[in-house]
């Protein structure tokens, strides 16, 4: 029996084969393994009660995102995966209990299905990329379905504004923790040196022109960003064309790059993980699923203010959608 209850969790699992080929077995999707895991490694040991309270109604929020039926059949090593979310929520739960500490807020209860009903159109996948979403005032979007004018701003800007906890990210720079408890620090000698907390890891980058997107509908996101409309492109490789094509003209020489986001736990990440300063975020904004187009100079020249492509009438690919 877990020490800490267990959510209803779902009842499909991914393919053996898929299981399998993450180096995982069946075992890893049951709630008594997570605390045997956690037991072992308890990466959240020495994180403060502060950052604690704040991972916990973040990784609720991104369940009610994020869990669903297609990613039900996702290995749970992936951050795309329902089960990646369920052992997140059950492991940092039982941090709470080992510490006597009360939950923030309360967990899900029943199921959790996250279907998007509403959705003019899904893309094919999780994360697949072949469909994507710009939520923004209708003003702003309609000229950019008529007129195919973008704009493309600094990643620092949008560190330096206000613009809620949607928005609220280090873009040139990521942080990870190894666990102090797992860790060692020798001197030359080979004494060891003590330390308190957990080891600190970063990663940066030259600043960038940024364009974010959303790879699915969600509803909540308008609220998330202060939008009345959406702007759903169906053709993702004719839109990143023209975004290039048009770019060109103001910044030749800069590097012209597009993905989805990639999220990470600061707190576990496996060893191998991809790290990366301008295409990572922490995985408490995972529930944006963003994909993002960035301009970076190939000598570090620093983007100055804010730029306008015109690509345009975007009628063809793009179609406007209200909340």
């Amino acid at each position: 029996m877990p020490r800490v209850p267990a959510l209803k969790i779902p009842e499909i699992l991914p393919h053996p084969e898929a299981i399998r080929s993450w180096g995982d077995h069946q075992h890893s999707y049951e709630p008594e393994f997570w605390e045997f895991q956690y037991e072992l490694y308890r990466y959240l040991g020495r994180v403060s009660q502060e950052k604690l309270v704040e991972r916990y109604p973040a990784i609720i929020r991104n369940m009610h995102a994020l869990v669903s039926d297609d990613r039900h059949v996702i290995p749970i090593q992936s951050f795309l995966s329902s089960w990646y979310w369920y052992r997140k929520e059950h492991q940092t739960r039982l941090e709470f209990a080992m510490r006597g500490l009360d939950l923030p807020v309360q967990p899900p209860a029943g199921v959790l299905n996250n279907q998007a009903l509403d959705a003019p159109v899904r893309p094919r996948s999780p994360n697949a990329g072949d469909v994507l979403f710009r939520y923004s005032k209708r003003g702003y979007l309609e000229e950019m379905v008529h007129r195919g004018r973008i704009r493309i701003g600094p990643a620092s800007f949008y560190r330096k504004l206000e613009l809620g906890e949607a928005r609220a990210d280090e873009e040139r720079a990521k942080v990870s923790f190894m666990p102090g408890e797992y860790s060692r620090i020798t001197s030359h000698d080979g004494r060891e040196i003590p330390f308190i907390g957990d080891i600190r890891r970063s990663v940066s980058a030259p600043n960038y022109y940024v364009l974010c997107l959303s790879c699915d509908w969600d509803s909540a996101l308008f609220t998330d960003f202060q939008a009345d409309a959406c702007a759903v492109i169906r053709g993702t490789d004719a839109f990143a064309e023209r975004l290039e094509a048009a770019s060109k003209l103001q910044l030749d020489d800069w590097y012209f790059h597009h993905n989805p986001v990639e999220y990470f736990d600061p707190h576990e990440m496996p060893e191998n993980q991809y790290f990366d300063a301008a295409m990572c975020k922490d995985f408490r904004f995972t529930y944006q699923r963003e994909y993002r187009f960035l301009w970076i100079h190939l000598q570090d020249r620093e983007p100055t203010g804010f730029r306008y492509l015109d690509l345009g009438p975007l009628r063809d690919i793009v179609e406007l959608y209200s909340q």
